[in-house]
């Protein structure tokens, strides 16, 4: 019989050989090991971040909507405002326009010279002015004239745009909602840091009317002028109407002369004269001119026999419209609609 084999010797167990087991058990386990509390501390960064860069783009680029701007692919044109072929249904018969008078004798002069049509524009396109402005389209004639009167679903496919009396349109129910984008508190100064609504939503002006092709209708400088000169609030309103035109380069764009104040008004402290009014709409008009866009002269039609609003048609402070004044001064829009 093969002899048993007799089994190895164990080596002795010593205390260094304890240790070595020992340290090769621990390292077993992962090399790094999750920690809960690490995660959380990323989350914080990431959210920091962001906020930061919010922020940062809100202040650095005004004109931009962030966040605001993702709910607009649910918005027709961009901005829900009406395209510029409704401005006009086919069905409304098209009547002789009615020349205004006063207009004619202000713009006479200048159609002679230029060649421009009765309708309101002239033939040449793309022409520059002395100052270096290039106009878009054919050279237009202001203060527009009197046309037939519109329907008034006319003005359901035009923008509005403006301060106090602009904002009080939807407020009396003269123009519906959504084609009103004003507040009492936006002004020339603050126009690319307030907020108007769009469906439900605080928006930026300028975003509201990206890429629009509707009329566009301005009405700014009446919460400026009781703190400022007329030529200040103008070139205010220049840069204004600058931003408008890049974003809107399709839409037809007209500029409304701000209204009359009452006598009241003018003793008020701090005073708004009428003769800062009349200065500052004929800068509005020479702006209009430069950048060829329309100018309606609401003003006129606002002013009494003494060259001011009358009390029947303001508001207590003697300088916002009330709803009969508001009305008059859609009247006329609705009659000065070049062809």
């Amino acid at each position: 019989m093969p002899s048993a084999r007799k089994a190895p010797a164990r080596k002795p167990v010593t205390k260094a050989r304890r240790k070595k087991k020992k340290q090769q058990k621990k390292h077993r386990g992962p090399l790094m090991r999750f920690k809960f509390g690490r995660l959380v501390l990323l989350w914080i960064l990431s959210l920091i971040i962001c906020f930061g860069s919010y922020i940062y783009n809100r202040n650095m680029h005004p004109e931009k909507d962030v966040f605001v701007k993702s709910a607009e692919p649910e918005l027709p044109e961009e901005s829900s405002l009406p395209t510029e072929e409704e401005s006009v249904p086919d069905e409304t018969p098209v009547e002789e326009s009615v020349p205004d008078p006063a207009a004619e004798d202000n713009t006479g002069e200048e159609t002679a010279e230029n060649g421009e049509s009765e309708n309101g524009e002239g033939e040449g396109e793309g022409e520059e002015d002395e100052s270096g402005n290039v106009h878009s389209g054919p050279t237009k004639v202001n203060p527009v004239p009197e046309t037939a009167m519109q329907p008034m679903d006319y003005l359901t496919r035009c923008a509005f745009l403006g301060e106090t009396n602009i904002h009080n349109l939807s407020v009396d129910g003269i123009l519906q909602p959504n084609n009103v984008y004003a507040s009492e508190t936006l002004n020339l100064n603050n126009y690319t840091r307030e907020y108007v609504m769009l469906n439900g939503t605080t928006i930026r002006i300028l975003s509201v009317i990206n890429s629009a092709s509707c009329p566009i209708y301005l009405m700014f400088g009446t919460e400026s002028l009781s703190e400022q000169p007329a030529d200040q609030t103008a070139d205010q309103f220049d840069v204004f109407l600058n931003s408008v035109i890049a974003v809107a380069p399709e839409a037809k764009i007209y500029i409304l002369s701000i209204p009359p104040v009452t006598a009241a008004a003018e003793q008020a402290s701090p005073p708004l004269l009428n003769s800062t009014v009349d200065e500052y709409n004929s800068l509005l008009l020479e702006l209009a001119n430069k950048h060829n866009v329309y100018f309606v002269d609401t003003n006129t039609a606002l002013k009494n026999n003494e060259s001011r609003l009358a009390p029947e048609y303001a508001l207590e402070d003697g300088i916002h419209l009330n709803s009969d004044g508001l009305q008059i001064m859609m009247n006329y829009v609705l009659c000065h609609v070049p062809e």
